[in-house]
């Protein structure tokens, strides 16, 4: 009898290991089911306050996400981190950020996410309008690789537009490294205020740092095709005012000719920007960013 009194509790432990999950399965778990229960009060009362809800399940969330990445002791950045999104309300700006801590104060200044491949591959599972290719998702390569990525990722209010690929060395020890030129913002058009937002992967995490181009420069050549273009398009617009803002085919074809000049002048851009004589700092600056998530 004793035999069998203290088997019990062994055979309770094992059971127990066999159905926990890894720290970020659990994760996932607990984020889900805190997603569902806000959308159940929502969908029983719209006005419902889920405030207090939100606030408690993001806290613990955080929690378990810190022991997941850990802290991350890479200069400029903050050793802390903090939830990317900061809603559970499906629907809401920032509850479809990434599952990753934000290491960085708020407003301008350097950016970094982290997240971890197998918190980023379940991310990417999630039903998106972009990245499908005949309903295939993209690998974690494949969605780092592409600009858009970043919009829905780590763009909280605010989406990228590329304006030029950086050729960048993968840091010692990483797997994977890309990096881009590109701009956030609410609207389309110019952005005179160009970011390097690069990735990285090394030993299971992936790396996100987003930071001001210091290097940036404008080619008067691209500027000058976009100003014809918007030129262009104000004539477009003027006759639309003229119609009395009724006819829809003179206005779709005033946003085609913006987007086509916005296209127009990134594609130049992209072209010319190699040749450019701030090209190769711009390069470097992106390198030096990248290298700090190597191996030492």
């Amino acid at each position: 009898m004793k035999l069998a009194y203290f088997a019990a509790p062994a055979l309770l432990i094992g059971l127990a290991a066999a159905v926990a999950g890894t720290p970020e399965e659990d994760y996932v778990a607990a984020r889900d089911a805190a997603t569902a229960k806000i959308k159940k009060i929502e969908a029983k009362n719209p006005d419902a306050d889920i405030s207090k809800i939100n606030k408690s399940a993001l806290a613990a969330l955080e929690k378990r996400l810190q022991a997941i990445i850990g802290p991350v002791a890479i200069k400029p950045y903050p050793e802390k981190g903090r939830m990317e999104y900061d809603s559970l309300s499906e629907g809401e700006l920032g509850a479809d950020g990434l599952d990753g801590l934000r290491f960085g104060k708020d407003g301008d200044g350097p950016q970094l996410v982290v997240t971890t491949d197998g918190l980023l591959e379940t991310w990417l599972k999630r039903p998106r309008d972009w990245g499908t290719k005949k309903g295939k998702r993209p690998s974690i390569d494949e969605a780092l690789a592409n600009a858009e990525f970043y919009t829905f990722a780590v763009g909280q209010d605010a989406a990228l537009t590329k304006t030029a690929d950086i050729p960048i060395a993968k840091p010692e020890g990483a797997t994977f490294a890309v990096a881009l030129l590109g701009g956030w913002a609410q609207d389309d058009g110019p952005n005179p205020i160009q970011d390097i937002v690069l990735a990285v992967r090394r030993e299971g995490k992936v790396y996100i740092a987003s930071e001001r181009a210091k290097a940036y420069k404008p080619i008067p050549a691209c500027d000058a095709s976009l100003k014809a273009a918007e030129a262009k398009a104000d004539v477009i617009f003027k006759k639309y005012q003229a119609s009395g803002a009724k006819d829809e085919k003179i206005f779709n074809d005033y946003t085609q000719t913006r987007e086509k000049g916005d296209a127009d002048f990134r594609a130049c851009y992209r072209q010319r920007a190699p040749g450019e004589a701030f090209f190769p700092a711009l390069v470097k600056e992106a390198q030096e960013i990248a290298d700090r998530f190597g191996g030492k």
